[in-house]
């Protein structure tokens, strides 16, 4: 199904960077970092988890297509990938797209933690390494 009113179902508006049957990957309106790529779904299905086996396999080899694009044209030095799964979890256009953002060294002052630091109590110097005796 296609809803007119969605930014991502109006996959002709895009510039497409490269496709499968079920998903396209394009790059983001408003990049967090230089090269950030988004996939996203053909149809309009709103979370991950209302993919089925095939086309999660899908999204991820389009993923990886999408990595070896950033990585000729950008060269980062690592990766984010998220989906903001809900709106509680920060969605703010409901139709599924996954992020895919490169990331450089001092982009952040203290990348420790990555992803756990969209929520609060992320304390990465509280982290202990586990001693086994």
């Amino acid at each position: 199904m296609i809803d007119s009113s969605c930014l991502f179902c109006r996959k002709d508006e895009h510039k497409i960077l490269v496709e499968s049957d079920n998903f396209y990957a394009r790059f983001d309106n408003f990049p967090a970092t230089d090269g950030h790529i988004e996939v996203v779904s053909k149809r309009h299905v709103a979370s991950f988890f209302d993919l089925s086996s095939s086309e999660t396999a899908e999204a991820v080899e389009l993923l990886r297509r999408a990595h070896s694009i950033i990585n000729e044209n950008f060269g980062p030095d690592g990766y984010t990938v998220g989906i903001n799964d809900g709106e509680a979890a920060g969605r703010s256009i409901d139709h599924l797209h996954i992020h895919l953002i490169p990331r450089y060294w001092g982009d952040v002052s203290d990348p420790r933690g990555g992803i756990r630091q969209v929520v609060p109590n992320c304390y990465p110097d509280a982290w202990l390494p586990v001693v086994s005796g």
